[in-house]
């Protein structure tokens, strides 16, 4: 079996366009301290669950697989074949949580709650499931509504594709909005409910990078959701960042898209980023175990992490200067065709959307 194990870290997320603060607040420092040792008494709990959950979803990517190889037979065509022990044998490492933290300058507001986030960009398929628990209870969280967000293989991020990758800079023929953005792209973006089993699953790709940042992924977790998951209307009890081992993103950056970056721009590399430092010390160990669909890494990864919350704590600020440089996050203008086709996306695939999650970013 071809396994990687991926380091997985939520650390401090950039404050504005141009600059990335490498320090956490003292507030945040606290909450680092609190949920390290509330995720630490959970370490069993953890490890009970970790096979069961990732058995169960690596046998019902089994038979996508399975389903979508003979769907290519039947029309003459062929895939690379999947051997069904790829499934049974994928582990995890206990995770234990990071810190909580700032926002960053790529966040937004009214998001599409859909499983498939790629939407038209291309790159190293990732099968991203997130288990969530109660630190307090250490029981599994359904129903906590997950949101993510990536840069795609070249840097770019929905919503600010004016800024370039490799300077933070507005790029010439953009124009900044009041709120910030410089567009209503909506790739690479999405929020999941968790499952009875306190787990979420995404499917986008391997992310790129960008200046002054090594390869991560933006996640917040709400716990509090009803009528709505906006951030205005359900408090947000996480905010964090998953990295990725250096080895890892080093040979997925050899591939097409990905390589075309490096011509303009060298790695970050994890050692170079002290947000990833920060986010790994004090005996922090938040690890999620990879394994690749197939023989290449081209036909794409399977990935896991467990992230503990206090369901019950005060929601985290939304507004101020600690969110971005303007005070406050944006909310994207979704136009109804694009969430229908998401939509049609993710029920053809066997994910469909909860009455409140449709809503809620209306």
């Amino acid at each position: 079996m071809k396994l990687i194990t991926l380091l997985v870290a939520c650390a401090a997320t950039i404050s504005s366009v141009a600059s990335h603060p490498s320090k956490l607040s003292e507030e945040h420092s606290h909450s680092h301290e609190l949920i390290s040792r509330g995720s630490d008494k959970c370490t069993a709990q953890i490890e009970a669950r970790k096979e069961a959950a990732l058995a169960k979803r690596a046998e019902s990517l089994f038979r996508r697989r399975e389903a979508e190889r003979n769907s290519l037979l039947r029309r003459g065509l062929t895939s690379p074949a999947v051997k069904r022990d790829k499934y049974t044998t994928i582990q995890n490492d206990t995770c234990v949580l990071a810190p909580d933290v700032v926002w960053g300058p790529y966040a937004v507001d009214g998001e599409i709650y859909r499983h498939d986030v790629r939407e038209s960009h291309t790159g190293v398929d990732l099968y991203l499931d997130i288990g969530v628990i109660d630190v307090e209870t250490c029981e599994p969280l359904p129903d906590a509504y997950l949101t993510i967000w990536h840069c795609n293989a070249t840097g770019y991020y929905s919503g600010f594709t004016g800024i370039d990758p490799d300077t933070a800079n507005l790029m010439d023929g953009y124009t900044r909005k009041d709120n910030g953005m410089t567009d209503d792209e909506t790739f690479l973006r999405g929020i999941m409910a968790t499952s009875d089993e306190g787990v979420a699953e995404f499917l986008t790709i391997f992310p790129g990078y960008y200046t002054t940042r090594a390869t991560h992924i933006h996640l917040t977790v709400q716990t509090s959701v009803t009528n709505s998951s906006s951030y205005s209307a359900a408090s947000v009890q996480h905010i964090g960042q998953l990295f990725f081992d250096q080895d890892l993103i080093d040979s997925v950056y050899k591939l097409s898209p990905y390589a075309a970056h490096l011509e303009t721009l060298d790695i970050i590399e994890n050692v170079n980023d002290s947000l990833y430092s920060a986010a790994n010390a004090d005996g922090y160990s938040s690890v999620v175990s990879v394994t690749q669909l197939g023989d290449d890494l081209a036909d794409g990864l399977v990935g896991y992490i467990t992230v503990g919350v206090n369901s019950t704590a005060a929601g985290l600020t939304t507004t101020g200067g600690s969110v971005n440089v303007l005070g406050v996050i944006p909310t994207v203008s979704v136009a109804d065709s694009v969430r229908a086709a998401a939509t049609s996306v993710d029920q053809a695939d066997g994910y469909g959307a909860t009455a409140v999650a449709d809503a809620s970013k209306h």
